[in-house]
Formats: C-alpha cells, structure tokens, sequence
C-alpha cells in the first residue's frame, strides 16, 4: 500500500515523534511506500512549556530507524528504505492543512497521530479533505483526551475524531470508548511496541552508568523517567518514599514540565527524603537513557491518571520490572505479580509498600518483563495498523 503517515517527525523531540519514525520504519520494512508529512511548526512557543521542541542531532538521526529495519553504520535508515519527513505542516496554518492533504491525496490510506485537541482544527480539515478525494484516514489514538483541561477540549477531539475512519487504540479501556462513541467504525487495539534504547557507552554497568548520570553512590535505585507533569504523580512518589528503607535512591530522569525542580526539591524536604532524591531536570539524550535504566534497580509509575504510557515497554525491554497505578492503559501492560505490581493511584502507603515488594524481586520482575517485551514488536504493530488501514480503503464511513 502507499500510506502517508501524517505527524511529526524527528528532529522535533518526544514520544510521538519516535513512535512515528518508529511505524514509519517498520511498515516501510514491510514493503509498504511510505510518505511521511510532518510538521514545520509543531506547538507555537508560547503554549510550549519546554526549553525546546528538537532533539539533539544524534538521537534525530537514530528515530527513523526501527528495530529490524535495514541501517547504515550510523544507524541512519539504509538508503531507499524510507523517503525524509517533508515538513510540511503549520498546526496555525490553514494554507499548509491543505497543502498536506494534497500530497497526502496520493496515498491509498493516511495514518494520522492524535493526542491532543490543539491540533483538531488541522487534522480534522485534513482528513475531511482527504475523505473527499476518497483516501481514508486512520487516527492513532495516542490520548483520547489531554491530562490538562482544555477550553472545548471535547468538542475539538470529536471535530478530527469524528473524521476517521478508523482507530488505532493503545488500551482496552480506550478502545471501548471509541467503540461506544463511534460504532460501526474499526478499532484495533496495538499496544506501544517495546524497544530498548541504543547502548550506552559503559556497557550497561551499573557504577558507570551512575558515574556518567552523576548520580550519588546508592545500594538500591527507583527510577521516575520521562517528562514530570501534574498527572503522572510525583508527589505520590515522594510521599511514598518516606516509608520505603533508607538505602533507596528516587532518580528523577526528565525536563520538568509542572512547576520547577524547587517545588518537589520542596516536597522531598518536607518528607524528610531530600538526601535520598536526584532531580536530573532535562531531557535526557539516547544514551543517557540507556544509562539511566541500567543504573536503577525498579521502574516506579505514580500516574493519577493515563491513556498508556511508552515508559512501561521501554522499561520492559530494559530487563526492568515496574510498579505502576492501575489506571487507564497501564494495567494492559504491566502483568501484576508477574513483571510488576499495581497499586491504587494517589495512595502512597500501597505504593511504599509496593515498592518494597517489587525491589525485593527485582531480578525476578525483570526477567519477566524482559520476556514479556519481546512480545511486544514494531514489526507485528505495524503490520496490525496496515491491516487496519486495508480495511478502510473503499469501505470507510466517517461525515466530510
């Protein structure tokens, strides 16, 4: 098939940027034409909360290659495999949705990333457009709806949801809803394929790693990793860590987003865990994160609240076992008891107590997740998404 996969692309920076190149990879990997049509400007840079929006020139190079596809001694994608992002799309302008949904007219189906309703206006006239010259459109439903309230967040999500002709659901509770609200329309379930991060210069030893992290000696380490905003739970965490035995470590390993790093240097004074908590607030290149998993012991998700999150595969594809909140997407992924342990979420007592389990089967708990992540391939998500947009074709029914 010739699918146009509609996103951004690397070197914006973040998890739906290397998702996409991810998918992007792989179903080129399968013998699919693959147009990528990313964005020019992604977030204008006063609703951004982040230092910037690109990525370091080593880890963009890195995202367009999936594991298993062919690559070059750099790890750059092997030439002819798949076509550079065409950077093409304005979320503010209009001029350039249709620009997009006419190179996009060429394929037989568009995949679209959706995970948040800023961009509704955009993609919703993109896919009606597409609708109109008979290409249609297959929403990867990364958040249904965004963490933060948003003023008409619903209605601007039903504006582009209720465009496709398809879903790609990364959760059964996500899947469900989409199901009830637009029956009659595909769903497929694919949950984030599970990928280990390039190596890290020390070979994954534990001391180095910590060295190179410039992380304090520790005997036991948990590890909090990705972007630190209000709904994923830090407070939780530090809160729980007061009850957790004092040879435990808390790294933090991502840019904060919610508040600064003096609001949770204050919280852990106020726990009495200061001495025990490092704050690494930045986003963290490729082979940090290697390190940054290598140097801790347990994967701790404190969410209050989640679609899913690519934390948990990738730690799982680290050998590293997770505690996490039972909410939304997460208990898909993490086998309670097997490669982690679940918890309520906003309760810090089960969490401490969890944590204390989970370190105590620590090498258990990794072996099985270790396991489980081989399960868990961009080969076989995308070839589900292609099947997906397969069915679409000539048959979808979604209004213009």
């Amino acid at each position: 098939m010739r699918l146009a996969l509609i996103g951004p692309s690397a070197p914006l920076r973040g998890g739906i940027a290397q998702y996409h190149d991810r998918l992007a990879g792989a179903l080129a990997a399968g013998g699919h034409t693959v147009q990528r049509l990313s964005f020019r400007r992604l977030y204008p840079r006063l609703l951004f909360p982040g230092r910037t929006q690109y990525e370091p020139a080593a880890a963009a190079t890195r995202a367009a290659a999936p594991t298993g596809a062919r690559t070059t001694a750099d790890g750059a994608p092997a030439s002819g495999l798949l076509s550079p992002p065409e950077a093409l799309l304005d979320s503010l302008g209009p001029r350039s949705w249709v620009a997009v949904a006419r190179r996009a007219a060429l394929a037989d189906a568009a995949i679209v990333e959706w995970w948040h309703p800023f961009f509704a206006p955009a993609l919703a006239t993109i896919a009606a457009l597409l609708r109109r010259r008979g290409v249609p459109t297959i929403f990867i439903c990364h958040n249904l709806e965004p963490h933060e309230p948003v003023p008409a967040g619903a209605l601007l999500a039903a504006l582009a949801l209720g465009r496709a002709a398809g879903f790609v659901a990364q959760s059964a509770a996500d899947a469900t809803r989409l199901r009830a609200t637009y029956p009659g329309r595909p769903v497929q379930v694919v949950l984030p394929p599970a990928e280990a991060p390039p190596p890290c210069p020390h070979g994954g030893d534990v001391f180095a790693c910590a060295r190179a992290l410039d992380l304090p000696a520790a005997a036991r380490r948990v590890l909090f990793f990705g972007y630190v905003r209000e709904y994923k739970g830090l407070p939780t965490l530090l809160e729980a860590l007061s009850a957790v035995p004092g040879d435990v470590q808390l790294v933090v390993a991502g840019e904060i987003y919610h508040r600064d790093a003096a609001h949770y240097r204050a919280l852990a004074v106020a726990g009495g865990v200061a001495e025990r908590v490092v704050l690494l607030d930045r986003f963290l290149a490729a082979t940090e994160v290697a390190c940054c998993f290598a140097a801790s012991d347990l994967v701790v998700l404190p969410y209050w609240e989640a679609s899913q999150s690519a934390v948990v595969p990738l730690a799982m594809a680290c050998g590293r076992g997770v505690v996490a909140t039972a909410v939304g997407g997460l208990p898909d992924l993490v086998r309670d008891g097997e490669t982690g342990l679940l918890v309520p979420p906003r309760d810090a007592r089960a969490l401490a107590a969890a944590i204390v389990r989970a370190l105590d089967q620590a090498p258990r708990l990794g072996r099985a997740a270790s396991a489980a992540a081989r399960t868990l391939d961009w080969q076989a998500a995308a070839a589900a998404i292609a099947d997906l947009a397969a069915t679409s074709i000539g048959g979808a029914s979604a209004p213009c």
